[in-house]
């Protein structure tokens, strides 16, 4: 009697035990990851604009180069480049995203006819549009004639998240949103496993209010509502300019940003410490 008599005591123990276990667990707070703000397309009435260029000042950032070892059928020889920045002799720098931060209400996004398209030929990426929809819908073609594996990565700063890493057939499609977990994230990195050579960006905006510099450096962004914003230049490679600018009604604002070589300085050789000969006897 005395040894079932423990053994009861003992279950209980281990029952009252489990107990504590699922309320400390139920009770725990949840990690979850912020949404970015909604935004809400309305009549926009007498808005505002901006207009500007994106410069550069500075040792001209070098591209990256990869040797092409691998289905030079289809890829080409050589060497591929990548990281590229685009800079005339003016200073003047193409393919800088201008955008407008956390806006809440404005103007419609443009109509898009299906989703956005994304090709791989010759062993490259070739995105039909830059500059993508936050949440959309993204079709990946394949038209080599060999496979790929089409790896997408979310830029956080120097971390790398990954959005999606999916093997593709020659001559395949397929479709993926493009979820991003972080809220104020944009930059989305691709790559291919089976051939690293293969780079290419994009980014993804929360709302319409964007415009891609021109070979000249120029953009242009219009249908504001009146107020003040965060106005932010990003550019993959020399990462971004931030600018609150207030934006009148009816009214044009003009303001340029300026990117700087991001190159690391070479650091100095420590002083020679000099060192006395030791007294003679």
């Amino acid at each position: 009697m005395t040894t079932i008599r423990k053994h009861r005591q003992a279950l209980s123990v281990c029952s009252a035990a489990r107990i504590i276990l699922v309320i400390v667990v139920a009770a725990a707070p949840l990690v979850l990851v912020a949404a970015p703000p909604a935004y809400t397309a309305a009549t926009v009435e007498n808005g505002g604009s901006v207009s500007g260029k994106a410069l550069f000042t500075g040792e001209r950032p070098e591209s990256k180069f990869k040797t092409i070892t691998k289905d030079v059928e289809t890829c080409g020889e050589g060497d591929r480049e990548f990281d590229i920045t685009t800079i005339s002799d003016d200073n003047e720098m193409k393919d800088v995203v201008v955008y407008i931060a956390k806006i809440k209400e404005g103007k419609s996004w443009p109509e898009q006819d299906g989703p956005y398209v994304l090709e791989q030929e010759k062993c490259a990426f070739h995105p039909k549009d830059y500059v993508v929809r936050r949440g959309a819908e993204l079709q990946v073609f394949n038209k080599d004639k060999v496979s790929h594996n089409i790896h997408t990565y979310e830029i956080v700063g120097r971390a790398r998240i990954t959005m999606f890493n999916s093997g593709q057939p020659a001559g395949s499609d397929f479709s993926k949103p493009l979820t991003l977990r972080r809220p104020n994230s944009h930059a989305i990195k691709l790559e291919c496993d089976l051939h690293n050579f293969m780079h290419a960006w994009m980014f993804a905006a929360d709302n319409p209010y964007y415009s891609v510099t021109t070979a000249d450096g120029s953009f242009s962004i219009a249908d504001i509502p009146p107020g003040k914003y965060k106005f932010v230049a990003w550019h993959p490679v020399l990462g971004e300019q931030k600018k609150f600018l207030e934006i009148a009604a009816g009214e044009n604002t003009e303001h340029s940003f300026t990117f700087k070589s991001k190159k690391k300085k070479k650091k100095k050789a420590p002083a020679a410490v000099k060192t006395e000969a030791p007294e003679q006897p």
